[in-house]
Parts: C-alpha cells; structure tokens; sequence
C-alpha cells in the first residue's frame, strides 16, 4: 500500500494526515478515528496505479467503496440488494449527505473489507458488493 490519508476538519479547514507507505495498524487506526464530525474520511491505496479504497461516516455507520482503473471502475460495499427510499445522514469529507441505508455498513465489515483489500487490493468476496 503506497499512502492513507485521514481528513480532520477543524474550523472548516482539513488538517489531515497522510502516512506512506502505511502498514495494517496504521490504516485500522485511522479507521477507528472516524467520527463523523472531525474525522469522516479514510482514503488508501496506490492511486499512481489507479486503485484506492475509501471509507467514510464513523460512529458505527459508514459507506465505503473502491476504485479501480482511475475510477473507471467503482464498486460500493452494501448490506443488501434493497433500493428501499430510506436514507441515513453521515459526514464523509467534511461534507454533510444522505446516504442510502442499504450503503450503510457496520464497522466489523469495514473492517474485513478494509483488510482484505490492503493485503490483496480486491473486493472481499465474502461480503456483498454493487458495481
């Protein structure tokens, strides 16, 4: 994995931070520290080699999604097939959206897909994804 970059609003201004080549732990952190306030984004990957993952919200409910190819191919992590017209409010880089509830996702498979993809840059395919 070549970078992590964490977003940390203060003031309207993001004062992120950006590790290089990051390992596991260091990436499960910054993961850890969303709170949908301050902290609402984790993105990682190689985007020199058109890949990154990101994930966004925190307090238990997050969105997430890949990028391949330069974002000519984007999958999104969901809980169901579902286009129910329910909507959840998180952050996700210091801007405030309405999310489809099916988008939401709990920290655990986050977590799982998070790691899956930073050791082999694909999809968990034990975990439902849309294209």
């Amino acid at each position: 994995m070549k970078r992590v970059y964490c977003d940390n609003w203060e003031e309207g201004k993001d004062n992120g931070i950006e590790i290089y080549d990051p390992s596991w732990n260091e990436v499960r952190e910054l993961i850890l520290q969303l709170d949908n306030r301050k902290k609402t984004l984790v993105t990682f990957g190689d985007e020199d080699m058109g890949y990154y993952m990101a994930i966004g919200g925190g307090c238990g409910q997050y969105i997430l999604y890949l990028s391949f190819e330069d974002e000519e191919q984007i999958v999104e992590l969901v809980n169901s097939r579902e286009t129910e017209a329910c909507y959840v409010e998180l952050v996700v880089g210091g801007q405030r959206g309405d999310y489809p509830k099916n988008s939401c996702i709990n920290l655990e498979k986050v977590l799982m897909a998070a790691k899956t993809f930073f050791e082999t840059q694909t999809p968990d395919n034990r975990l439902l994804w849309n294209e």
